[in-house]
């Protein structure tokens, strides 16, 4: 099966929470939407402080797994079924492992379109100790100014 790629707009709302802090960050980007044998990916680039990070979000029946690379390694693989899985994390301050728990999850996708949303909410934990609660809202939609 070939996959269509469609460039899409995509809109990313992060809210973190450690301690008594709350950060809230908005950023839109340029990516890439495709399905592939079920799946949906979306494929983006971002400039943070550090540098260049890209990412790659797949989302399935079963997982939901977002690889980042470049300036900052991560990797954040959660089963619908299963509320614990582990993280990793890479930058300059060297590697690190975390568990994470999904707390929430919610997607919602056009069938012959390529936007949507998805939303994720999850805890990071280190040795059983809470890290902190971090909530992801991605809104995907088709870029009307890209010809595919």
């Amino acid at each position: 099966m070939v996959k269509e790629r469609k460039s899409v707009r995509i809109q990313i709302t992060n809210l973190v929470r450690q301690m008594d802090a709350l950060e809230k960050t908005e950023i839109t980007v340029p990516g890439v939407f495709y399905r592939d044998e079920g799946n949906i990916y979306l494929q983006y680039e971002e400039q943070q402080v550090e540098g260049k990070i890209r990412s790659v979000l797949k989302v399935s029946e079963t997982e939901l797994l977002l690889l980042r690379n470049g300036a900052v390694n991560m990797r954040l693989h959660f089963f619908k079924d299963k509320s614990r899985s582990t993280a990793s994390v890479e930058s300059g301050a060297g590697k690190f492992l975390f568990e994470s728990e999904l707390v929430g999850y919610s997607e919602a996708f056009s069938q012959d379109a390529a936007q949507g949303e998805v939303a994720f909410q999850y805890d990071l934990l280190s040795a059983g100790t809470y890290v902190g609660s971090y909530e992801v809202t991605m809104r995907i939609e088709e870029d009307p100014n890209e010809f595919n």
